[in-house]
């Protein structure tokens, strides 16, 4: 048996495009819905973030908009979340159960001590002789955990067959430094079969931290399921622009589909390589060429509106230290050197998108039109994008209480209940949603 963590990936023989976890073969589009793409991020930041991304979930669910005639539920309009993280649990639930997590995803998850059932499984000693083990470490225990009590077994297949929103849990591969995403084109360049993979492996990876779990450890069988390199990726490394965005994921990728020179991949926090979840959909759209050839590669040449919702769980910074003259402790040294270039580069990801979704509405219109400029009679693409956090709750206090909520898999239910009520007041709030909904614009958020 390969020597990787338990369970071994399963091999892929050959790829089927027709079958495996890709979008187009997730996410079924009525007549009425193909004009609307929703895009859900949802960030990093434990049972904060999955409880904030839950609270906008619920409220999308409660929102009703018409579409040609015909009401309809904003959360069943979703078509893609990309996850990292504690947001990875609140995606993956809805992915495979839909409504469903309104029932029981807060008895499931939010109000565990998933932290105290892992470490009581660590003690126990029934588990001595298998940690004891190289091939088998406490993320190989918290995947059990999320297995048998929140996923149900569940697996990639199971995913597929629910046709749901397409779910992207990403990690970050650990001696590359970069995202991995447990999608099947992912999976292809490592000959995986993702269909057959477990969710909670995927979920597990995605919240895999540093020193508290070891990675998620994967077999890289490159070479052996006839996977070539796309064209877009040739193109890229043959033009061998190092300095450029597509020539760094393209390298990165290819970097995948050498089994001599990586034959395991091992995979963390997805929050290393992207706390926010953005990167796959900008990602997406370069390996395409534009926003158009994107569309037309998932089959949604149709789309009209594009509705982006940023769901960003990132808290304050150590606010207690500017106020002390002490030198500040190691833990909270610590914490400032990871948490500060995340904020730094979250913030920079975030005006990257804005740009680029400004790109690819003129060159939706320039392409539909023959102008940049928005007319009557012209029927472009138009995109929205929300950021949904806590500096946009209306109330001061609650903003401060919602901010020094710590990143751990255990909350009291006083911070869980106000977690969701933030998620879906601050969305409600927003002016952009109220346009979107055709509500009332909300005044400075009030």
């Amino acid at each position: 048996m390969d020597s990787a963590t338990y369970p071994v990936n399963p091999p892929l023989a050959q790829i089927n495009h027709d079958t495996g976890y890709e979008y187009k073969n997730v996410v079924q589009q009525s007549e009425e819905s193909s004009e609307v793409l929703v895009l859900l991020a949802f960030s990093g930041g434990g049972t904060r973030a999955a409880s904030f991304s839950y609270g906008v979930l619920k409220e999308l669910a409660e929102t009703r908009i018409n579409v040609k005639g015909r009401e309809i539920r904003l959360s069943d309009e979703i078509d893609i979340i990309s996850s990292v993280s504690g947001g990875s649990f609140t995606a993956a639930y809805f992915g495979l159960y839909g409504d469903r997590i309104f029932e029981d995803f807060e008895e499931v998850f939010l109000r565990r001590d998933i932290q105290g059932e892992l470490t009581s499984q660590t003690l126990s000693p029934s588990n001595w002789s298998r940690l004891a083990s190289s091939s088998f470490t406490r993320a190989d225990l918290a995947t059990e955990l999320y297995d048998d009590t929140i996923f149900n077994h569940a697996t990639f297949a199971d995913m597929t067959e629910a046709h749901g929103p397409y779910i992207v849990i990403n990690s970050t591969e650990m001696t590359l430094g970069t995202r991995f995403q447990f999608t099947q084109n992912y999976a292809n360049v490592i000959c995986t079969d993702l269909s057959s993979l477990p969710v909670a492996r995927a979920v597990t990876a995605s919240s895999a931290v540093p020193i508290l779990f070891s990675p998620i450890t994967l077999v890289n069988r490159a070479g052996e399921c006839g996977w070539q390199r796309p064209e877009w990726m040739q193109v890229a490394l043959d033009q061998n622009e190092r300095s450029s965005r597509i020539y760094n994921l393209a390298s990165n990728i290819n970097a995948l589909s050498s089994h001599e020179e990586r034959p395991y991949l091992h995979l963390f926090d997805g929050g290393l390589a992207d706390n926010l979840g953005l990167r796959a959909m900008l990602d997406g759209v370069l390996r395409h060429n534009g926003i158009a050839e994107a569309f037309k590669a998932l089959g949604i040449e149709q789309t009209r509106r594009v509705v982006m919702i940023l769901v960003n769980a990132e808290t304050a910074l150590d606010v207690e230290s500017a106020h002390k003259s002490n030198t500040p402790s190691f833990t909270a040294s610590l914490t400032a050197a990871t948490s500060v270039p995340l904020t730094r580069y979250s913030f920079e990801t975030v005006a990257l998108l804005k740009d680029r979704l400004a790109t690819w509405e003129r060159q939706s219109y320039e392409e539909v039109c023959g102008t940049d400029v928005r007319t009557d009679d012209c029927n472009g693409v138009e995109f929205h994008f929300i950021e949904v956090n806590f500096s946009e709750h209306p109330d001061p206090d609650e903003r401060d209480y919602l901010k020094r909520q710590p990143t751990s898999f255990v909350l009291p239910d006083e911070a869980v209940d106000r977690l969701i009520e933030a998620g879906q007041v601050i969305l409600r709030n927003n002016n952009e949603y109220q346009r979107i909904i055709g509500g009332r614009v909300v005044p400075n958020g009030i």
